[in-house]
């Protein structure tokens, strides 16, 4: 890693660190950004942002990483709330919103922990450039995504799994054309 990237690194995690503490803090632009969040075009391009994530981890890139975590956090609010949102989509977010409010609960860490890990664990296999790791990791966290929202919100979890799957879809797709054409 150069200086440069340590240096853009440090100001990413700092960008990072104000938008969470904005996020949980300011009531206004929490909800500000859930209303917006219920626009499925967010629930779209979150996962396909695992692959400039990939990307900035096979490039060895801390930057790149904390860019692509960056614009996974703020994707949410990218998109005009809609005027007329799904209902299994606001009935998944307020189980969320609920979720988020509720504090420092055991199971709140437990899914911090594991969020964290996974980018962690993805980001080191595509950084030690084990495709095949990160594959299988970005696969699993799509897997435990899925489990996770129909286990929480069991009348509405149902419509995260189109777009964990596509997100998962997309990424073994553009490894198998990567590897098939710049591979060795």
């Amino acid at each position: 890693m150069t200086k440069a990237d340590l240096a853009l690194s440090a100001v990413l995690a700092a960008a990072i660190a104000l938008l969470l503490a904005a996020f949980f803090t300011q009531p206004a632009f929490f909800d500000w950004a859930f209303a917006r969040h219920a626009n499925v075009a967010s629930w779209v391009v979150r996962p396909l942002l695992v692959l400039p994530l990939v990307w900035a981890a096979w490039r060895r890139s801390l930057a790149g990483i904390l860019a692509s975590v960056l614009a996974m956090l703020t994707s949410m609010f990218w998109f005009p709330a809609p005027v007329h949102p799904r209902a299994d989509v606001l009935e998944f977010l307020a189980m969320e919103r609920a979720l988020l409010t509720s504090g420092w609960t055991a199971a709140n860490i437990f899914g911090l922990l594991s969020v964290v890990s996974w980018v962690a664990l993805l980001s080191a296999a595509f950084w030690q450039r084990s495709w095949k790791l990160g594959l299988a990791t970005a696969l699993a966290g799509a897997a435990l995504k899925a489990l996770w929202s129909v286990v929480f919100s069991p009348e509405a979890g149902a419509a995260v799994i189109p777009f964990a799957v596509g997100g998962a879809v997309v990424l073994a797709i553009t490894i198998w054309v990567w590897r098939r054409r710049f591979a060795a």
